[in-house]
């Protein structure tokens, strides 16, 4: 043991200790604030244009407007519906109202103005960016302008960007609600009949069902706290696939690097050779362990800081702790975990073993990524439907096992499938950890590349033909 961990702590070090690693550290928080910074920015500070709306009345500029009042109504109802689900203090209908104006104007990116002329050829300098027109923003170029075709049957949308296209798209939907509205209106009907119908249809709620003594102590109503545990284990799965696809350079690279070194020979008059595979493996995983609990903690505390701003937040987080606190799904997960680990750390290691060079080293990178995109094609189908017989045969097979174990637990699978795949799991495991040791030895110590791959493999099962 204590072997072991002097290997640990002598690899470990080495990894922390470089400054790659203190970067590669920072590196995603740090991106993670940039690019919100960017997204918010950009959101903000998005230009304001204006358009015109060349026609003989006012009917297309009126659907228009009336189209961007829509909009900032639905959004301001969405926001009141997300307030009511975080318990926030109600606000009074003139706090409303005025929320809804502020939300408007700092919202509202396109600005109508008078058209400045009555044709596309009187409109193309402004257009273009050679005159301008006066707003409420003082002059600028005009960005766009809806004008009616001579025949009445369009409403051509001109512009020099051909690349922002909502205020297009604002415009087909409005000239969708003013047909809908003349539709009805020669039809005898009121403009808000549509409306009225669809708001009355029935609701169809979620209803989950329990036994007796459930529904009476929690209620039949589809929650959070119902979806959590589907939410912690695909959390679950994925952190273990961040984890194994974390490990491949620091395997790699050290592995390449004491190869070439000739630091195997040195280590192994001191060490036995399981000793420094377990060293090197538990060193690497308590390196990555080191990065994913500093972004954990970084996300914890900008979770607390969210918390404590927004009244509610902690709601919404209490389902997710209790599931994660759940022993159904973590023993499990964390048997998967474990073992998942042990089965491609090895994997990687034992071909690390293998390369001299960095050259060698990109040949495995091809089929290594294949190899790691496969469970995440898996985790993605049995995070839409746990229940496929895809997700049931796939988690089967030991490299997919534990990924799909994990996603499985919130479904409450039998008994005797969980125990089964654990068990796969674990002698995959021992089955791996053998023929790794048996690749590593023969890569780290006896100088085997890449080529004598195949005939290491055929010695193993005992498959090596008699010498000619």
């Amino acid at each position: 043991m204590r072997n072991i961990l002097l290997i640990f702590r002598r690899d470990y070090l080495g990894y922390v200790k470089a400054w790659g690693f203190w970067l590669s550290l920072a590196a995603v928080p740090l991106f993670m604030i940039i690019g919100a910074a960017l997204a918010g920015f950009a959101a903000q500070s998005s230009p304001v244009r204006y358009f015109a709306v060349v026609e003989p009345g006012s009917i297309y500029a009126d659907a228009i407007e009336a189209e961007f009042q829509r909009r900032e109504q639905a959004d301001a109802e969405r926001t009141s519906e997300i307030a009511e689900q975080l318990d926030l203090p109600a606000m009074t209908e003139d706090e409303a109202r005025a929320a809804a104006e502020g939300a408007s104007v700092a919202s509202r990116k396109f600005i109508p103005v008078p058209a400045p002329a009555e044709s596309i050829d009187g409109l193309r300098p402004y257009l273009l960016g050679e005159k301008t027109v006066s707003g409420p923003l003082g002059d600028k170029p005009l960005f766009a302008a809806f004008v009616l075709a001579e025949d009445g049957s369009e409403l051509e949308y001109w512009s020099d960007d051909v690349n922002v296209d909502q205020l297009r798209y604002l415009g087909q939907d409005a000239m969708l609600r003013l047909a809908r509205r003349d539709a009805l209106t020669e039809a005898g009907l009121d403009e808000d009949f549509l409306q009225n119908v669809d708001d009355a249809a029935f609701a169809v709620p979620a209803r989950r069902i329990r036994t007796v003594e459930e529904q009476d102590a929690a209620g039949n109503e589809v929650t959070m706290a119902d979806r959590a545990p589907m939410f912690v284990a695909g959390g679950l799965a994925y952190f273990l696939w961040l984890m194994v696809f974390s490990i491949i350079q620091y395997l790699l690279m050290g592995t390449i690097e004491e190869r070439s070194n000739k630091i195997f020979d040195t280590l192994l008059t001191s060490v036995k050779l399981p000793e420094l595979l377990a060293g090197k493996l538990l060193a690497v995983f308590a390196v990555t362990s080191t990065m994913m609990l500093s972004w954990g903690l970084f996300a914890f505390a900008g979770g607390t800081v969210v918390a404590t701003q927004i009244p509610g937040v902690g709601n919404i987080i209490e389902p997710f702790a209790a599931a994660l606190a759940n022993p159904a799904i973590i023993v499990p997960g964390l048997i998967s975990f474990i073992l998942g680990y042990i089965m491609y750390g090895m994997i990687f290691m034992a071909l690390g073993s293998l390369c001299d060079t960095i050259q060698e080293a990109q040949t495995l990178l091809s089929p290594m990524m294949i190899l790691l995109m496969l469970p995440m094609f898996a985790i993605f189908i049995a995070f839409q439907d746990p229940g496929s017989p895809l997700v049931d045969i796939a988690s089967w097979i030991p490299f997919f096992t534990p990924f799909l174990l994990i996603l499985r637990m919130p479904h409450d699978p039998p008994l005797w499938e969980v125990f089964a795949q654990m068990g796969l799991m674990a002698a995959f495991a021992l089955l791996i950890l053998w023929l790794s040791t048996k690749v590593y030895r023969a890569g780290a110590v006896h100088g085997a590349g890449i080529g004598d791959m195949g005939g290491m493999l055929k010695r193993m099962v005992g498959l090596k033909g008699k010498a000619a």
